[in-house]
């Protein structure tokens, strides 16, 4: 039996077991998905959050309503990948075995790695939509702005979405006009 495993049950991580449990015979392989949580955030729906098009609750499932039969989900957190064993290990001490792996882990904001972005203002002036956190907090920002200027800006890349500033601009626009403030922003 060859063992795919992969790592991360976010977007990507589901989407390839989704894809490759029908195509890989049973009786040949076994996949198995680790992720460190139990529930499954639609990520690019952060984005829609600030501006009322979700809701958390729209965003944030049960990670196991995305994983197919015949795949094996084991909650835990990734410690060491080690490539020269085709093996993986686990905080709790697990070691899984490989043979085809996938790391599908994505990617995590960085505030604190850019000067003036995690300081006193965090979370009340500057904001984030890359998290859940970031962008409720956001909505409740837009929720009580009045007006002035409003910056989008990309501190480095990679990012998680490239383009997900500009969409972000454009939502903005959107939200400003149907709030009759649009006037009043820059």
């Amino acid at each position: 039996m060859k063992n795919l495993l992969v790592l991360g049950a976010g977007t990507a991580g589901t989407t390839v077991v989704n894809k490759l449990r029908p195509l890989l015979d049973e009786d040949e392989w076994s996949i198995t998905v680790v992720d460190q949580s139990a529930e499954h955030h639609y990520q690019p729906g952060y984005l829609f959050i600030p501006f009322g098009g979700y809701t958390p609750s729209e965003v944030v499932r049960p990670q196991a309503k995305f994983i197919p039969d015949g795949v094996t989900r084991i909650e835990g957190t990734i410690d060491e990948v080690i490539p020269a064993q085709n093996q993986v290990k686990l905080v709790d001490g697990t070691t899984l075995d490989y043979d085809q792996l996938v790391i599908a882990t994505g990617t995590s904001p960085r505030p604190d790695q850019t000067p003036g972005m995690d300081g006193s203002e965090w979370g009340k002036s500057v904001h984030s939509f890359y998290t859940l956190e970031g962008a409720i907090r956001l909505r409740a920002a837009l929720d009580e702005f009045e007006g002035g200027r409003v910056l989008v800006h990309v501190t480095e890349m990679p990012i998680k979405c490239p383009v997900a500033p500009l969409e972000f601009a454009f939502l903005a626009e959107s939200y400003f006009r149907e709030r009759g403030m649009r006037d009043r922003v820059e």
